[in-house]
């Protein structure tokens, strides 16, 4: 999926609705619903993660979660970027308890998850940021993200509607962050920059995912 712009850190909502930015995030969207049964199972999680970090990768994180919301489906967006989170700011909300917090719990109960979820401007997005604990990616032990997915699931189970939680990682190549959360999902979209990305980066991003097993559904290609 290849998607253009003069200005690829902008929400779609900065867009107009009919635009070429716009209706390639809905044909993305399209692509991942095509690949998900939302009747035999109602929830998704999805990784967007980068192998090298530019802006673009925040928002493309930001955008799919929009358009997932704007079609009716209820979306948690999770800041997993403790290295360098940015989407509270991106949505205009408050620091709030979120991801790192949870992380600290000793039990993350679906109450603890509902408690650190933030409405946005977009109806039926909620946004779980980074959190008061933001810095080292050590925060992210594979046991106790487990234990919030869990949380996350058994929250979501008590809604009726299908959902998608969308994780934003820091990028594939900067730790083991993004190759942690790749093994806990369902799928794993990778963003790549077109003259920034690196084919040797991206190859090397592909391989890091693929030794945890990951499913890499698709590429981005953000051309700036």
């Amino acid at each position: 999926m290849s998607i253009r712009s003069h200005e690829q850190v902008a929400l779609l909502t900065d867009y107009d609705a009919n635009s070429a930015y716009s209706e390639a995030f809905r044909t993305l969207y399209a692509n991942i619903r095509f690949n998900w049964n939302s009747e035999k199972d109602r929830l998704l999680t999805l990784l967007i993660t980068t192998p090298a970090s530019f802006a673009g990768h925040t928002a493309a994180a930001a955008n799919t979660a929009i358009v997932a919301a704007q079609s009716g489906t209820s979306v948690i967006l999770v800041d997993a970027d403790l290295r360098e989170p940015g989407l509270e700011q991106r949505f205009g909300v408050g620091q709030h308890q979120g991801l790192s917090d949870l992380l600290e719990e000793e039990e993350i109960t679906p109450q603890k998850v509902a408690s650190c979820l933030q409405q946005t401007f977009i109806p039926g997005l909620r946004l779980l940021g980074a959190g008061s604990k933001s810095g080292p990616a050590e925060l992210l032990h594979l046991t106790r993200l487990e234990a919030v997915f869990s949380g996350i699931r058994s929250l979501l189970a008590e809604e009726t509607a299908p959902a998608i939680v969308i994780f934003h990682s820091a990028p594939v190549l900067l730790g083991a962050d993004a190759s942690i959360l790749a093994a806990l999902v369902e799928q794993t979209l990778l963003v790549l920059a077109k003259n920034r990305t690196t084919r040797a980066q991206a190859k090397q991003a592909q391989e890091q995912l693929e030794r945890v097993h990951a499913h890499l559904a698709g590429v981005i290609l953000l051309d700036i």
